[in-house]
């Protein structure tokens, strides 16, 4: 459970973002996440492993930055490994949060 901010309630809000910004949030989170390798439940979250490129970095730092405003209550921790092959992004907040994220990202955790 994340202790730092547990005032913080479990909710997305979209409405923090222009209808274009929504939608470019949209678009760079679906894209950012086709690219997921693997995923690895944490506690209070899941770690999503991605391909180390510098594009992939650029996408994952976009999605932080954008899902930040909208979902307050989520901790990041993003890691690039030494070998530059795999970057890691986990994703880890209040009870409740593993559910929240395996609905929002439903399509990679089939």
């Amino acid at each position: 459970m994340n202790s730092t901010h547990p005032q913080i309630p479990l909710a997305c809000n979209m409405n923090v973002f222009t209808p274009a910004e929504r939608e470019l949030h949209i678009q760079t989170t679906n894209t950012l996440f086709q690219s997921v390798r693997n995923i690895r439940e944490a506690d209070s979250g899941y770690e999503f492993s991605f391909p180390g490129s510098s594009d992939i970095i650029v996408q994952v730092a976009e999605f932080i930055s954008r899902e930040r405003l909208c979902c307050p209550f989520l901790e990041f921790s993003f890691k690039i490994l030494p070998d530059y092959e795999v970057s890691t992004l986990l994703l880890t907040g209040p009870e409740g949060t593993q559910e929240f994220l395996r609905e929002e990202f439903s399509e990679v955790f089939l």
